[in-house]
């Protein structure tokens, strides 16, 4: 197998090349690229957990999927997201976790770069931590698909979990949905649609699996949205669980709900519509983030068409 890789000291030159190359050259980025530096996210999160001297044992398991790059950036986003609690825990400012504006196809340049962003805000860390092991240079491995990266960097974000000791907790769940309020209120207001709606009464204990089934309910509504304009919808089916559902579980597919919005916004000309950044939220329980997701489903459900 053909491997190819890069020092340290370039890759700060690298990324700088990419920045500035033309369109051509941006089209050569591939997920096989992005591969590699999600391996190197990985190389610096366990530098970490040594550093703390967490044993690295996570519950891990790849999937097999056909995913879109759109899916594969929304998961690099909760590593960042997963490095804010980290920041907060230890008494570190948070940073706000950015956002990007709707496009119709996602490149995987955006990804790769992304997975940039990653590694200096791990960087960052290892500096205040006082952290000075290196890792070892990138590594290129064709043939990677964005289930690849996708994969990796799920692994990454089980042991940010390790390392905060903590998991995602209902209350992040709730800022997530938020967002997607937002981006179909913006929906809304676009096609000039009024909005009757109002919150459904609220389910006293629900449990995240309930959750769950109503992020597909919701999930259903955005991809009969997708069918209308003709954009390529991905089987999430895999991502339904079998056994008991944890808050994170729904986190993850609040978060691709968020991702398959975003071809819809572009579609509409809302390409400078950028989801406003989570809000944080203390002591949400799954009752509120089902009410909440029940509530932009009945949204979601007055376009009848775009």
């Amino acid at each position: 197998m053909r491997k190819r890789q890069y020092n340290n000291k370039s890759g700060l030159f690298f990324l700088a090349f990419l920045l500035v190359a033309s369109s051509s050259a941006a089209d050569k980025i591939t997920p096989s690229e992005v591969f590699s530096q999600a391996a190197q996210i990985d190389k610096e999160v366990m530098l970490i957990l040594q550093h703390f001297g967490i044993q690295r044992e996570n519950q891990y398991r790849p999937i097999k999927a056909d995913l879109e790059p759109r899916n594969v950036w929304q998961k690099s986003y909760f590593v960042l997201v997963k490095i804010n609690i980290f920041r907060r825990k230890n008494t570190f400012p948070a940073i706000a976790v950015n956002s990007l504006e709707p496009v119709l196809k996602l490149d995987p340049l955006l990804v790769f770069e992304q997975t940039q962003r990653i590694l200096t805000e791990l960087h960052l860390i290892k500096r205040r931590l006082n952290i000075n092991k290196e890792t070892s240079p990138p590594v290129y491995i064709p043939g990677k698909r964005p289930i690849d990266v996708y994969n990796l960097l799920h692994k990454t974000s089980l042991d940010l979990d390790i390392l905060n000791n903590e998991t995602i907790n209902p209350s992040y769940v709730y800022a997530e949905v938020m967002r997607i309020f937002e981006d179909t209120n913006a929906i809304l207001r676009k096609l000039r649609l009024e909005d009757p709606t109002f919150p459904p009464e609220k389910v006293n204990n629900i449990t995240p699996k309930e959750s769950l089934a109503a992020v597909f309910d919701l999930m259903k509504e955005i991809q009969r949205l997708q069918r209308g304009i003709g954009i390529k919808r991905v089987d999430f089916s895999v991502f339904r669980g079998e056994k008991k559902i944890q808050p994170s579980e729904v986190f993850n597919m609040v978060g691709m709900s968020l991702a398959e919005l975003q071809p819809i916004k572009a579609h509409l000309d809302l390409k400078h519509r950028i989801t406003p950044p989570a809000e944080f939220h203390e002591e949400k329980t799954p009752s509120d983030v089902h009410q909440l997701l029940r509530w932009v489903i009945r949204k979601i459900q007055l376009i009848k068409s775009l």
